[in-house]
């Protein structure tokens, strides 16, 4: 009997790669970009968004992540050179991490 698709079915090798990444996967590439990002040079939440390609909306929950494990520093405030807006600048590299004065303390 003749077939419409040709004989292609979607499990065959010919299945879109994209398709074979699991959510799980995406999501720490996805991370693995943002926190290189961040690491070359401090910018802003839009700034990364422009460099790296992902979704603003995404970086805000790779942050928080971040923060979690405390991978991330906020190391000031200024205007974003895409929103012209004031805005919160990161950085996970540890040498640019300001330093907290009260580890010192106890």
């Amino acid at each position: 009997m003749y077939s419409k698709n040709n004989g292609v079915t979607p499990t065959s090798n010919n299945a879109n790669k994209v398709e074979a990444l699991s959510n799980k996967d995406i999501r720490l590439i996805q991370l693995k970009k943002v926190f290189d990002a961040y690491h070359s040079q401090p910018q802003t939440m839009k700034e990364c968004d422009r460099n790296s390609g992902i979704m603003r909306e995404s970086i805000c929950w790779y942050n928080r992540h971040l923060r979690q494990v405390k991978q991330i520093y906020c190391i000031g405030k200024r205007i974003c050179s895409i929103t012209k807006h004031r805005a919160n600048v990161y950085t996970t590299n540890p040498n640019l991490a300001p330093i907290n004065p009260q580890l010192n303390l106890f």
